[in-house]
């Protein structure tokens, strides 16, 4: 195999690792809450067994935790980051709890900068969060807010 073959197969590889990362949605111009599904947060764990998919509009009660210093998501930061050289940096990630005893931990939501400072919810406020969930990369899943209202379902 010629030194050309050889970069160009590298070439179609990191292109495929490329395209099999996470994405990053826009927002949706007008938030409408009827065009979310309301889903319990022990699916929002496992959304293979609750059968949430990729670009299902969900809606979920959980309890704010803290915004993270890490992405949750090492492994497909780097390809992410080419794949989105300016959106994804800008992805303010954080994590939710199910209940204030500290059960079910989920690190995986997201929302953008603009967002953070409009919504800025702090540690243990119960909120309700009205997103959308995007591939992460691999299977996983993560949810990316479309709004956000510190408040209960009932």
């Amino acid at each position: 195999m010629s030194c050309h073959d050889r970069l160009l197969a590298c070439s179609l590889g990191a292109l495929l690792l490329i395209a099999a990362c996470g994405q990053v949605r826009t927002l949706p111009a007008d938030f409408n809450p009827d065009a979310y599904t309301p889903i319990d947060f022990a699916q929002l764990l496992e959304p293979g067994k609750s059968r949430l998919s990729a670009g299902q509009l969900i809606c979920c009660q959980a309890l704010f935790w803290e915004f993270l210093t890490y992405d949750p998501a090492p492994v497909y930061y780097y390809l992410n980051q080419l794949r989105y050289p300016f959106s994804w940096g800008a992805l303010e990630w954080f994590s939710l709890y199910q209940s204030s005893d500290l059960q079910g931990y989920f690190p995986r939501a997201a929302m953008t900068y603009a967002q953070r400072l409009d919504y800025a919810p702090k540690r243990f406020d119960p909120i309700i969060i009205y997103g959308e969930l995007v591939p992460l990369g691999g299977r996983q899943l993560y949810l990316q807010v479309h709004h956000l209202k510190t408040d209960r379902l009932d």
